[in-house]
Order: structure tokens, then C-alpha cells, then sequence
């Protein structure tokens, strides 16, 4: 990668030293693979003018003031335009046809759930609490807020819409298996509690925004990938000599 040829042994330690190495070549690495990515002259017309709208820049003068205040040439803003669109193609032309599979290896973790919780550290509180939801005596909503000792106090107990895979592994499988609607017990994690309640679970399906996200994802890991072997390399040689 040309790019990097000008970083120094001692710039190349530092930048590690400060984690900032791995940020500059992941960046690096995606600049140069889609900057020779081929877009129409008209949709790059119409994405550069919408571009220069979004940054409320207006007329000639805007544009060329806030140039030389960013220390950017016309070109380089050009490419800051064009950057999402690239990557999108970038991303079609070279992942598409790998994100069957990839979704399928990451299902699990993309449903969607929304769902109600009460965290305490008391197991009898926890009980006595799930008994009066249970019970009808009290609105969960209401308990959360009172007595819950997580962040969803704040949410009236609800957390979501999220994908599923944001939860602990043990929460996640106990709303997989729970019934919609239902007040489960309390259940034993991390040394809390748990009262919960599952609002609504929908299954992530393989559409085209999903299509989008896995080829996003696929990239992501791809590029990790060459940033490992490439920053392993750079600091063998600095090692070496």
C-alpha cells in the first residue's frame, strides 16, 4: 500500500504506541480499494450536488471557503461526496454473493426483540414483585420504574427494538423460548434478578436493507483482517530493524 510508504519507523511506533495505527491503515485500506470504484457520471453528479446541500453550501464562494478552511481540494471533496456510494458498490461488487451465508451464520444474533425487565439483587423482593405482576395487583411498567435497579427503570422496564444479539447469551435464550405476553419468574443472572416479560419478537429476514448490512459486515471483517496482517507486518520489520 503506497499510501503508508512515507511513515517512518518512529511515526509507525508512535502511531501504535497511541492505538491510532490500526484506525490509519483500516482507513487506508478502504480508500485505496474503492477510489477506482466506477460510478455513472450522472448519479456522481446528482450525489456531489446533494452533497454540497446537506453541508449547506450554498454557492461558489461557500464552497471554496470551506475548502481552504478544511485544507481540501475540489477532488478530495469530490471523493468525500462520493465516499458512501463507492463503498456501497465497492461492497455489491465484491460481498454480495457471500450474504446468504453470512446471514444464516448470524440469524440468531439479528432478530428483533422488544421486551419488558426488572432487575433486582433481592430474590425474595424479585419474587414478591413477580407474584404482584403475576397477580395482576400491579403494572410492570409501574414496577419497573419503581423498583428495578438497572437502566430500564428509566424506560419503564422496556429495552428494545434491538437485535437479540445485544443481550447475554442466557437472557437471549430465555426469550427465544419465552411466550409473548408471558411474566417469566425471576431468573439468576450476574448476581441480579431478572423479571421478564417478552413484548414482540420478530425474526430478522433477508431483505435487501439486510442484504445491504451483511455485505457491510462482511467488508468490516475483511478489512480487520487485512489490518492485522498488515499492521503485523510493519511492526515486525520496525522490530527487526
Amino acid at each position: 500500500m503506497e499510501s503508508i510508504n512515507c511513515l517512518t519507523a518512529e511515526s509507525i511506533n508512535l502511531l501504535q504506541k497511541n492505538k491510532l495505527l490500526s484506525p490509519l491503515l483500516k482507513a487506508e485500506l478502504l480508500r485505496e480499494n474503492i477510489s477506482n470504484v466506477e460510478i455513472d457520471d450522472d448519479i456522481k453528479s446528482k450525489t456531489i450536488d446533494s452533497f454540497i446541500k446537506q453541508m449547506g453550501l450554498n454557492d461558489k464562494k461557500s464552497l471554496e471557503e470551506w475548502l481552504k478552511k478544511n485544507h481540501l481540494t475540489k477532488n478530495e471533496f469530490e471523493n468525500l461526496a462520493l465516499n458512501k456510494i463507492r463503498i456501497k458498490k465497492f461492497c455489491e461488487e465484491n460481498f454480495y454473493h457471500k450474504t446468504e451465508s453470512h446471514f444464516l451464520q448470524r440469524k440468531n444474533d439479528l432478530d428483533i426483540v422488544v421486551y419488558s425487565l426488572i432487575r433486582l439483587r433481592d430474590r425474595f423482593k424479585a419474587i414478591e414483585l413477580y407474584m404482584r405482576i403475576e397477580e395482576k395487583e400491579a403494572d410492570f411498567s409501574d414496577i419497573a420504574t419503581k423498583f428495578s435497579e438497572g437502566l430500564e427503570r428509566k424506560t419503564r422496564g422496556i429495552i428494545g427494538p434491538s437485535p437479540i444479539g445485544k443481550a447475554h447469551p442466557k437472557l437471549a435464550e430465555i426469550i427465544r423460548t419465552s411466550e409473548i405476553g408471558k411474566v417469566q419468574p425471576p431468573i439468576a443472572l450476574e448476581g441480579f434478578y431478572l423479571i421478564l416479560r417478552v413484548e414482540s419478537f420478530d425474526e430478522a429476514c433477508l431483505d435487501d436493507f439486510m442484504k445491504e448490512k451483511m455485505s457491510e459486515e462482511l467488508l468490516n471483517n475483511w478489512l480487520d483482517s487485512q489490518t492485522n496482517e498488515l499492521s503485523s507486518n510493519l511492526l515486525s520489520k520496525v522490530n527487526e530493524g
